[in-house]
């Protein structure tokens, strides 16, 4: 394409830049491009080879190839980028620092908002750890060290003890950062002429990715602001719905939790009984098969552990040859089965686990347990009356 007009999504090369193209990690950087009535947003650039390509919108006039073009960097987003780069810097310096002299780099992202690094190592990282570790970063933001910037043969910066990617391929001659005493690696991004600049770094998580690889991701300069809008934004939110102090928050979801334990317990108290007095109702319902006594019921809607506890009382109720087989119906088109079976029926050959197993089944379920007590579930309560009439079936063959 020759032209482009406003409105248009363009690709654009020039013979020279000041934008950075994204590489080793680092995003590329925003501005614009302008001209005679040309105004051309810059929202990404990328390096193809030799090549950057300056990725945006015509916002107004017509761009042609050959265009002459001012070039103007988001100066803001430049900074912010920047960073966050050398945080990521100083970071991997206090790992190895902190953690183990071995921490290499497995992978980084710098963005304008936040920073990833990932990198080798073979333990997790313990809080104290990411407590030290953030608080030697922001210990050399705070002294203000100078960055020094030189080109080199590679020899000469490895020489010098210069930190480089395992894996990554370098020319004869590389840029090196250098923040003395502190950290020197191998890096053609952009960074802060001086550690104060970055202002303040701050860790917002710590995991594990893939074996032997963790994953810090952590905000520098200017981002720390907006990270810390967010999290006050919030607090300030729980304060007003909870009436209480900022700082008084914590207490206040700790106490709104142990209440809502000691309702949970209340309720689940409750349950029981009721499932116990629902359970007294089916005693009439008990079939006798020789010396044994057997009921099959289904108790409509009730969670399993209160079909449990109802399960139990009927086969105490029941005694000795006793033998108990519910189905209830927790809700979301879930079932619940529960088998309580007596020391006489288990010598009759019935094990509750395998027996309420196989019951589950038709509902597309499955379980198991003790010989004597087992639950299970199935997902499909349409077949509920099904599986009770084939565990009253099953029971009949095996008793009598």
């Amino acid at each position: 394409v020759d032209t482009a007009q406003a409105g248009d999504e363009v690709q654009i090369i020039l013979d020279q830049t000041p934008f950075y193209g994204e590489s080793g990690g680092q995003i590329g950087d925003r501005g614009y491009l302008s001209g005679d009535d040309l105004v051309v947003r810059i929202e990404d650039v990328q390096k193809e080879a030799n090549f950057f390509i300056h990725i945006g919108t015509v916002e107004r006039g017509e761009i042609a190839v050959g265009a002459t073009v001012t070039t103007q960097i988001d100066r803001a987003c430049r900074r912010r980028a920047q960073a966050n780069h050398s945080a990521t810097h100083l970071l991997q310096a206090a790992l190895k620092k902190i953690v183990d002299p071995d921490v290499s780099q497995a992978g980084s992202l710098v963005d304008f908002d936040r920073l990833r690094f990932d990198f080798n190592c073979p333990r997790a990282l313990t809080p104290e750890d990411v407590e030290q570790i953030e608080t030697l970063v922001n210990t050399w933001i705070a002294e203000a060290h100078d960055a020094d910037v030189a080109v080199m043969p590679i020899a000469e910066a490895k020489a010098k003890g210069a930190t480089a990617m395992f894996g990554e391929k370098y020319g004869d001659e590389v840029r090196v950062i250098d923040f003395p005493g502190v950290s020197m690696e191998l890096c053609g991004g952009t960074h802060v002429t001086n550690t104060a600049e970055i202002g303040a770094f701050k860790i917002i998580a710590e995991t594990g990715i893939s074996a032997g690889v963790r994953r810090i991701e952590a905000v520098a300069g200017p981002a720390i602001l907006d990270y810390l809008k967010v999290r006050d934004q919030v607090v300030k939110e729980l304060g007003d719905r909870f009436k209480v102090q900022p700082e008084e928050v914590v207490d206040r979801v700790n106490a709104i939790q142990a209440e809502l334990k000691d309702t949970q317990k209340q309720l689940e108290a409750v349950k029981a009984e009721l499932a116990i007095a629902k359970s007294e109702q089916l005693l009439d319902t008990v079939e006798t098969i020789g010396n044994y006594k057997v009921l099959v019921a289904n108790l409509g809607e009730m969670d399993a552990n209160a079909t449990k506890t109802a399960a139990e009382r009927l086969l105490q109720k029941l005694g000795s040859g006793g033998a108990v087989v519910l189905g209830a119906v927790p809700g979301d088109g879930k079932v619940s089965l529960v088998a309580a079976f007596s020391p006489e029926v288990n010598d009759a050959g019935l094990q509750a686990g395998r027996f309420i197993g196989a019951i589950a089944k038709i509902c597309g379920g499955g379980g198991g347990g003790r010989h004597n007590l087992a639950q299970a579930g199935g997902r499909d309560a349409s077949k509920l009356p099904q599986a009770l009439d084939q565990a009253k079936g099953d029971l009949h063959a095996g008793l009598s």
